[in-house]
């Protein structure tokens, strides 16, 4: 990965990189482009499908190796969460990662056999991005006749151009249901409007829109929270929400022989923030046919000021190992998704203040180890301590050598920085080894506009995992657990329900009970003395053991059964 923008020009912004002040750097527009051009050559393309993003394999073209990338905006769009979405087709050499400009496009869009679109576009920068209207209710057999276009037309090249910040348009049965799509582009011309190809090049991409489904969740204070799980691969079914311990569950239909978008798990799980059961700053516990799946697998976002996300994508070579480690017996086309919420997350923080009076913050869960990937959130504050909207900055990690482990610049070719549209932002980084690290933040600029000046400040971390070893050895019981013990004590949930949360959380080692003989009577009459003794460890009125001693007489008498 690159350097970080400011080190890489560190002679001509009179900047000392590693001296630990704050600074004020003035970086001239000019400047700016040649920035992202040195970013994006360093990054080499892959040529692979993901569910909001697709790229063809490179052509030749008079020596050059070019292709087609296509994304859709907002990842994970289905139809019914905006009247429109954005689709991006950039065309570029793959070896520079430099955009070719003056495109003429025809861009063909399918949905399974069915033609939905076909028109011509033009657009100087080499990225065309369009506005998609979905819609329903077209009642012709070839569906391509519902879509009409909106725009100005370029005089020269004849395809629909976008002018200013006026995108052309296409409205039609495009977009409107779940499953794949192929986006199939033949360039037409490049270099200017009246250079044609010898022969159109043609490349072929692939979208695939998530199934969306709405469950309404009902819980025992009469409260009411509609759950929305996405999901790319197919419907799910058995969807089971379990108030006492704070859990969902469902099913996936899955091909173990398959090797394409449904080959890899997918889902997105949406519900609004003030939904308690999976709440923001706890432990997320998720397993698949009863395997535990590692934290680098999913996401916890919280960026969004409506909803929280929850968002699973697994790779098919790291499902064939859960499979393996699985004891359970499934059918081999289901996998079996259960979510937990856990133990509240005791969190590392960073703090940064910047020359123009904003704030930001860092912060990551301190029981991560290194040599992994670390979920980091950033959030960002003006001078009444309000969140920042539509944000841009970039970050960069030294070691105690100087040495960058990691840095973001953003990715968008009309500015320079990551944004953060609701003054969050949250993203994965690999921190290779124990160490002490920097970590520098830099404001970039403010509704999509660049500073004319950027604002720089640095913090020190330290990542260790012994301490974090050595702490998780002292919690043996997570506070979230007195949750049930005090609904139970209250007599919102019966006995049967508390006994099988128990049971669970003793099988799924997350209530760790002494070595206790079993016992084998049939009855399930639990003494009052324990039902007080759980409402007064609720309180905390008691400590973990006595409420572990009323655990073990339940296993003695034969209440309890634990394997």
């Amino acid at each position: 990965m690159v350097t970080l923008i400011v080190k890489l020009y560190l002679d001509n912004l009179q900047l000392y990189f590693n001296d630990f002040k704050i600074y004020t750097i003035m970086i001239p527009k000019p400047f700016l482009l040649i920035f992202a051009v040195l970013f994006i050559i360093t990054i080499s393309p892959a040529y692979a499908q993901h569910h909001s993003g697709s790229l063809a394999p490179p052509i030749d073209l008079d020596g050059l190796k070019v292709a087609v990338s296509t994304t859709l905006f907002p990842e994970d769009f289905s139809y019914g969460d905006a009247k429109t979405t954005n689709l991006s087709i950039r065309f570029f050499n793959t070896e520079t990662n430099v955009n070719i400009p003056s495109v003429t496009y025809r861009v063909q869009i399918f949905q399974d056999s069915n033609l939905v679109a076909s028109e011509y576009f033009y657009d100087e920068d080499g990225t065309l991005d369009l506005t998609i209207k979905p819609t329903i209710g077209c009642e012709e057999k070839e569906l391509w006749k519902c879509t009409v276009y909106n725009g100005e037309k370029h005089a020269i090249a004849g395809g629909y151009y976008a002018r200013g910040d006026s995108l052309p348009t296409i409205q039609g049965p495009i977009f409107d249901k779940s499953g794949e799509y192929s986006v199939q582009v033949s360039i037409v011309g490049a270099t200017n409007p009246k250079t044609l190809t010898t022969q159109d090049l043609l490349f072929e991409t692939f979208l695939h829109l998530p199934q969306n489904q709405i469950f309404e969740i009902k819980t025992v204070s009469a409260q009411e929270f509609p759950l929305s799980v996405k999901s790319h691969n197919d419907e799910i079914s058995n969807f089971i929400y379990d108030e006492t311990l704070d859990k969902i569950s469902y099913e996936i239909p899955f091909n173990w022989d398959e090797h394409n978008h449904d080959s890899n798990i997918s889902q997105i799980i949406s519900f609004e923030k003030d939904f308690t059961s999976m709440k923001q700053g706890y432990e997320l516990l998720i397993s698949l046919n009863e395997v535990k799946i590692n934290n680098e697998f999913y996401e916890f976002n919280i960026s969004d000021p409506n909803k929280n996300f929850i968002k699973i994508n697994i790779p098919h070579e790291d499902l064939l190992q859960i499979k393996n480690k699985s004891t359970s017996t499934f059918n081999d086309d289901i996998i079996k998704l259960e979510i937990l919420s856990g133990d509240k997350i005791n969190l590392n923080e960073l703090d940064f203040s910047f020359d123009n009076n904003f704030t930001g913050n860092v912060s990551w869960n301190s029981k991560l180890n290194s040599g992994q990937k670390i979920p980091f959130t950033f959030s960002f504050f003006d001078e009444n301590n309000n969140p920042v909207t539509n944000l841009l900055f970039v970050y960069g990690i030294t070691d105690s050598s100087g040495q960058e482990i990691w840095s973001n610049l953003g990715d968008d070719k009309k500015y320079l920085g990551i944004l953060a549209p609701h003054g969050i932002h949250q993203e994965s980084i690999f921190i290779p080894i124990d160490s002490d690290y920097e970590f520098k933040l830099i404001l970039t600029g403010k509704n999509s506009n660049n500073f004319e000046k950027f604002f720089v400040s640095t913090s020190n971390f330290q990542i260790n995992s012994q301490s974090i070893l050595k702490d998780q050895k002292t919690n043996e019981i997570p506070t979230w657990i007195k949750n049930n013990a005090e609904w139970w004590a209250a007599g919102a949930i019966d006995d049967a329900a508390f006994v099988q949360g128990i049971q669970f959380l003793v099988k799924e080692n997350i209530l760790k009970i002494p070595s206790t003989t079993q016992g084998t009577s049939s009855g399930n009459e639990i003494p009052a003395w324990i039902k007080n003794n759980a409402e007064w460890w609720a309180a905390g009125a008691i400590d973990d053991a006595a409420f572990v001693q009323g655990i073990q007489f339940l296993i003695k008498e034969g209440i309890l059964r634990v394997q």
